[in-house]
């Protein structure tokens, strides 16, 4: 089954005259911090923090507490909210939801089983979303009648704004205005669900966008931007000093002393040693600046 049957797959599933959604009660948002995690072992990572469990619901009489992370359903880790609310939706009522959850270090199984969903989904409020890393886009989340009128369930796709000039999208066939539907034959479900998606592509490999433009379907190819690494500063006092600022476009010489310190910010890392001398490298990964 190709990326087109897919989606079409899931639209069918959501359109007039089906068996209505399931529905457990639960509300979860995406953790404010996430630290480094042991990508082995699965029960470490941040999952989906419980902000909500609705009273004399399917969540509450399984004992679902607000505060508790939710690391898999039904044996699947929900990239984001609207990924999570979408796989219980496509179930049909009276289904078995197996949640496991980590609560003050422990790691829980509980079963919830779906009702009928009666108040239909919506949306979050449309947001704006930039990756500047792998491809090189300015997206923004589609409202509930937005997807409506696109004909995706509400919380589904995201629409392209911009395309950053330098990025491997501004070279793909794609447009401002494109909705992303999926990405390799994995539903996208609004802007967090898109970056979650492209966070660990490997750069140079090449990944299929199914977009949906005006009311035509299209697969395109898109590659990952591969970077490259650069020498940003270099101070060697009292001999001379060098700086680079790529987003300033400037270069600056002159004499400056310095401390021993290591850091790092992002790909950014600086290196200092005994007032002797200071190296900062970078990448080119965040591109700077967008078509209008």
């Amino acid at each position: 089954m190709n990326a087109a049957h897919s989606v079409l797959a899931i639209l069918w599933l959501h359109s007039p005259g089906r068996a209505p959604e399931g529905y457990v009660g639960l509300q979860t948002s995406l953790p404010a911090f996430v630290e480094e995690e042991d990508a082995g072992d699965p029960d470490l990572a941040p999952g989906l923090q419980v902000i909500k469990v609705v009273e004399n619901s399917p969540a509450e009489q399984a004992q679902v507490q607000v505060g508790d992370a939710v690391l898999r359903v039904n044996g699947q880790a929900p990239r984001t909210p609207e990924h999570l609310d979408a796989t219980v939706a496509a179930l049909p009522p009276a289904s078995e939801v197996r949640l496991a959850v980590r609560r003050g270090g422990q790691i829980r199984e509980l079963v919830l089983v779906t009702v009928p969903r009666l108040v239909p989904r919506e949306a979050p409020p449309p947001r704006r979303f930039v990756e500047g890393r792998r491809f090189g886009l300015a997206l923004e989340s589609l409202s509930t009648e937005a997807a409506r009128q696109a004909g995706l369930p509400p919380g589904e796709g995201v629409r392209i704004q911009r395309l950053f000039e330098g990025g491997s999208a501004a070279d793909a066939d794609l447009k401002p205005g494109d909705v992303i539907v999926a990405l390799n034959a994995v539903t996208v479900h609004g802007g967090d669900d898109f970056l979650a998606l492209v966070r660990d592509l490997e750069p140079g490999s090449l990944q299929s966008f199914l977009i949906l433009r005006s009311i035509e379907w299209r697969s395109v190819p898109v590659s990952v931007r591969e970077t490259s690494r650069h020498l940003e500063e270099i101070f060697l006092p009292p001999l001379f000093t060098y700086e680079k600022d790529l987003l300033k476009d400037e270069t600056a010489w002159g004499i400056l002393l310095g401390a021993f310190k290591y850091s790092r910010k992002e790909e950014r890392r600086t290196f200092r040693f005994f007032w002797l001398f200071r190296i900062v490298t970078g990448s080119n990964e965040e591109l700077e600046e967008v078509e209008g």
